[in-house]
């Protein structure tokens, strides 16, 4: 499948390092994801928001027996990755965590899986899972260097350190979920760009703290809350079936964008470089996994995971379908 750009634009070229940075992101998230569903105050939040409801074909939430459909599913999956807060620093930018649109990603992936493989057609992989989750990133700190030049807290040109407050990053979440959510529902450039407007028309993610980009707050399910309103903006896109062209990039916003993109791949090149990295993800994924499935069901999800290029070939709703537990 194609993924179009959450600005509405041709993808650029993805490094292998940002691969190998979000097949770690995946692992961590579930990580968290699976911990937190050991979690009773989490858990209560978690299924259809009728009781009972489901839906045939719906996206499934990993760790669970639950099929949603996808902005509910965005909602469950959003809420357990960031509900302990415990996401690995090292995936971390100034806009928030690299996983904070996961929960619309995989929902919407494995839906968009399931229906393909229905009506006889190619479902995402794993590889295009990854694609959309990195765009997801570049475009809320695209939005976020956006908003900190236009605030006059920095210059295109320059870095800075700003980071983004907890209502700054759930903005930037919503965003970036509506247009990757848009994108893998098979809209064109002029929808996608349109659920990023839809998202933004919102909210601006204009403030800013001199903290780290955490989630100290008593509503820990925000961004879950941001990931599943991302979904249902995309959906909304798409219906509409119109909106106006994205105007050309300025000199400017070409310049700030290759600086955030370099600065990226130097950030994932530096992630990818450091062992230590991988080893405690691995670590904590492994522990996560062998503590919430059955014996023989862990063994299965570890050796998926073993081997990066082996998991991306797989489509989405394989790699869902291995983490059901009934």
């Amino acid at each position: 499948m194609t993924v179009v750009a959450a600005d509405g634009h041709a993808p650029r070229v993805i490094e292998e390092a940002a691969y190998e940075t979000a097949f770690l992101a995946l692992m961590d998230s579930l990580a968290c994801a699976f911990r937190a569903l050991h979690d009773p105050a989490c858990t209560k939040l978690l299924g259809s928001l009728v009781p009972g409801a489901t839906m045939a074909f719906g996206a499934r939430v990993p760790g669970t027996s639950l099929q949603l459909d996808p902005v509910q599913a965005a909602f469950n999956i959003g809420t357990m990755v960031s509900w302990l807060q415990t996401n690995d620093p090292a995936l971390t930018t100034v806009c928030g965590h690299l996983s904070d649109s996961l929960g619309a990603i995989l929902a919407v992936a494995d839906y968009r899986a399931r229906k393909a493989i229905a009506e006889g057609a190619s479902p995402p992989t794993v590889r295009d899972l990854s694609a959309t989750l990195l765009d997801a990133h570049e475009h809320a700190l695209l939005e976020w260097s956006r908003s900190v030049r236009l605030s006059g807290a920095a210059m295109a040109t320059e870095a800075t350190d700003a980071l983004a407050s907890v209502s700054a990053r759930c903005a930037l979440t919503r965003i970036a979920s509506a247009a990757s959510a848009a994108s893998l529902l098979g809209g064109s450039r002029v929808q996608v760009a349109a659920a990023a407007a839809l998202a933004r028309s919102e909210s601006h993610a204009a403030a800013h703290a001199a903290a780290a980009p955490n989630l100290a707050m008593q509503e820990p399910w925000r961004i879950g809350d941001a990931t599943s309103r991302g979904v249902r903006l995309a959906l909304l896109a798409l219906a509409v079936q119109s909106a106006p062209e994205s105007p050309s990039p300025s000199s400017d916003e070409a310049t700030l964008q290759r600086a955030v993109m370099a600065g990226l791949d130097r950030n994932w090149w530096a992630t990818v470089a450091a062992p230590e990295v991988e080893s405690r993800i691995r670590d904590r994924f492994a522990s996560c996994v062998a503590s919430h499935f059955p014996t023989v069901q862990a063994g299965k999800i570890a050796l998926m995971f073993a081997d990066r290029v082996k998991l991306e070939a797989l489509p989405v709703n394989e790699l869902v379908s291995m983490m059901v537990r009934n």
